[in-house]
């Protein structure tokens, strides 16, 4: 499916409590050919004036349309293989594996404190992984994961797998399609690593300083995708 290079216009059309967002006088659709119609006045609006003032559909990017399009071109009907690859992505998750300095893994430690506190809810020790080995993650916290993911909508599980691919984390995932952790939390999760280097280096550059707003535009994004699919 070939989309528009410029948007020019865009607009939501209602029919029969359904909404379907137009872009160019002409219905959206997926990369699949899906029409971009969902049950929610505010979602659809949400996703037209996000789409205006980007100007472009970039899938490359974390948006509410590319959040969608990966929800119904990949997730919808295809509940248990999603929550399979979440899955096999656990043991790479990022809050598993602290640096071997001992000052940034402390740093990293506390700043991973909400994702920890999730999994040590889910079983009796968290696979904690030495620098350069891989998690040995218990029975007890795979099967408490599989139960909060089946346990969640296509939306939720969208967060999730979008978490994995953008964010690294599966844990930090789960709290956002669960609206459990504040932005603020999320971001500092996401950037404690870079942000000691920046500090090591003497002062945080213009590259971290854009990584950083990057980082808080996806976790606002995620929670409010989540938010106008409740």
């Amino acid at each position: 499916m070939q989309h528009p290079e410029r948007i020019d216009t865009t607009d939501v059309r209602a029919s029969e409590n359904t909404y379907t967002v137009v872009v160019n006088d002409e219905p959206l659709r997926t990369p699949k050919g899906h029409p971009v119609t969902v049950c929610s006045w505010d979602l659809a609006n949400v996703i037209a004036d996000e789409l205006m003032a980007e100007g472009v559909i970039d899938l490359q990017q974390v948006t509410l349309y590319s959040l969608y399009a990966m929800q119904r071109d990949f997730i919808e009907g295809r509940l248990e293989g999603t929550i399979g690859a979440i899955l096999q992505h656990f043991p790479g998750d990022f809050v598993l594996h602290p640096d071997a300095d001992p000052v940034l893994a402390a740093k990293q430690l506390a700043a991973w404190a909400p994702p920890l506190a999730l999994l040590r809810d889910m079983g009796p020790e968290v696979p904690i992984a030495k620098p350069l080995h891989a998690a040995q993650i218990p029975w007890e916290i795979t099967e408490s994961l599989r139960a909060r993911l089946i346990a969640m909508n296509p939306a939720q599980l969208t967060v999730v797998l979008a978490a994995v691919t953008n964010l690294g984390s599966v844990s930090l995932g789960i709290l956002l399609a669960q609206q459990a952790v504040e932005v603020d939390q999320a971001l500092a999760a996401l950037t404690v690593t870079a942000s000691h280097a920046a500090q090591q280096a003497r002062g945080a550059d213009d590259d971290h300083e854009t990584f950083v707003a990057d980082m808080r535009q996806i976790v606002r994004r995620m929670l409010r995708y989540v938010k106008l699919n409740a």
